[in-house]
């Protein structure tokens, strides 16, 4: 088991160093797109917590497909891959709800401690929020809503926050 996670991070180790930076580090030209559409820097966070989680379920993966592995860690490593699949969907599930609502765009991520959600929008509202915080609460079956935080953001707020 330990030779199948070293290979895996050798293998990552490798794809990260040769993979070239994607990132933009020259000035940009054109002004971002503050009118319409879903903002950047939530695109990225997205995609950090993907990449995360990929990361987490490769290791997973690893475990499961161990020669090595006992019975019992195969389906422990199985029951965290499954909630970890079941967290994504519900995150992606809540954000459709608040686009659907509305708003331009919003990130939520869900952990062992609560939800955060951030919504990008011009005005703060405590009765959405509300319903945000109730429609968290069932979507992830959490019984006390102190672990739902929102956030009400303006697009320049979320911009300034990465840049």
């Amino acid at each position: 088991m330990a030779l199948i996670l070293l290979t895996l991070v050798l293998m990552l180790t490798v794809y990260y160093i040769t993979d070239p930076f994607k990132k933009d580090t020259g000035p940009r030209d054109e002004p971002a797109d503050e009118t319409g559409g879903k903002i950047e820097e939530l695109t990225a966070r997205r995609l950090a917590l993907r990449d995360e989680r990929n990361l987490i379920i490769l290791g997973l993966d690893a475990i499961i497909a161990s020669n090595e592995a006992t019975i019992a860690e195969k389906e422990n490593a199985l029951r965290e891959k499954r909630y970890l699949n079941t967290l994504t969907e519900k995150e992606l599930l809540l954000e459709m709800q608040v686009i659907a609502m509305g708003y331009r765009d919003c990130f939520v991520h869900a952990s062992d401690l609560g939800v955060d959600i951030t919504v990008i929008a011009e005005e703060h509202s405590l009765t959405v929020a509300n319903q945000l915080a109730n429609e968290a609460a069932m979507i992830f079956d959490i019984l006390d809503t102190t672990s739902i935080v929102i956030h009400f953001k303006t697009a320049e707020e979320v911009m300034g926050e990465v840049s």
